[in-house]
């Protein structure tokens, strides 16, 4: 039984390929997004619907609430097991990628850094309480420019901090972690399979799914999550791209749906360009376009 990862940028038509392949091959579908994975994160998400999914299983998306912390040593502990459990079942397990460093995780292992106790926890968290997510990104540059550069987005706080948290709590950076011996890696044979899309078709669709998720609600679903007391300064999640700028839309600093709708798709071009760079650098990827890909479902 080999693992399929179905990795890609942003808007490169994960979702539909990995349910196509899904079908051909006897699959099952496990998310690595660290947004997808909230309840409440739907449409700026992209998150299957029902529908999309045409029957085929799916897990880790959708299960989690925003109180709810997620990271990549979590998110390893509970994809592990259902992976086991499909594999077991008789079925391929294909995980789609939407978080890559989750997907680098499952494949290379976790970097052994130690847990910190809690008070520490909550010390540095009320050190970085105040301080921009801008600032903190200047710092980690100085700090840990390697770690700094793996993070898909200077918007992405969570990271950021932990990039600081470990540097000064440990003595080392988390980039030094990272290259000691890793822990808890998926220990099966796998095939990393890279969607292969042109530049120019990839930004036209992402323009066209930024227009849909405005069409379909995003500016409400947002204003939902914001009146349950949720925003980026409480869940990480709300930092994504789409999230982010309709949260400064609904404060009144964006000043119009045309603004808004340009600046995530702009944002969510630049989030795929440093994505291919980022999968382009892992030599574990495989590059095919989505035809090749379903016409060799026979050899997988």
């Amino acid at each position: 039984m080999t693992l399929i990862f179905i990795l890609g940028p942003t808007a490169s038509g994960k979702t539909s390929l990995s349910v196509e392949l899904a079908k051909k091959i006897n699959g099952e579908i496990v998310g690595a997004d660290s947004v997808q994975i909230y309840k409440d994160l739907v449409i700026g998400s992209a998150a299957p619907a029902e529908d999309e999914m045409q029957g085929i299983p799916h897990h880790l998306i959708g299960i989690r609430d925003l109180k709810d912390e997620i990271s990549a040593g979590i998110y390893i502990s509970s994809a592990l097991p259902i992976i086991d459990k499909i594999e077991k079942s008789g079925k391929t397990p294909i995980v789609v990628g939407g978080t890559n460093f989750y997907v680098d995780a499952l494949i290379n292992g976790l970097s052994p850094v130690p847990a910190a106790d809690e008070e520490t926890m909550r010390f540095w968290e009320e050190k970085f309480e105040p301080v921009s997510t801008e600032e903190l990104f200047s710092e980690l540059q100085k700090t840990d420019p390697e770690w700094a550069e793996n993070i898909s987005s200077p918007n992405d706080r969570q990271r950021i901090k932990r990039g600081l948290f470990v540097a000064k709590t440990t003595g080392k950076t988390l980039s030094e972690w990272n290259r000691m011996t890793r822990i808890n890696a998926y220990k099966g044979d796998f095939l990393a399979l890279g969607i292969d899309i042109p530049r120019e078709r990839l930004y036209e669709k992402i323009n066209l799914r930024t227009k849909i998720m405005l069409g379909s609600g995003l500016v409400e679903e947002v204003r939902a999550i914001n009146e349950k007391g949720f925003d980026s300064s409480n869940c990480k999640a709300l930092c994504s791209i789409g999230y982010i700028e309709t949260e400064r839309y609904l404060k009144g600093e964006i000043a119009s749906i045309e603004e808004l709708r340009e600046l995530i798709a702009q944002n969510t071009r630049h989030l795929a360009k440093r994505q291919l760079t980022w999968l382009r650098n892992r030599d574990y990827v495989v590059w095919k376009n989505p035809e090749e890909i379903l016409k060799s479902s026979t050899d997988l």
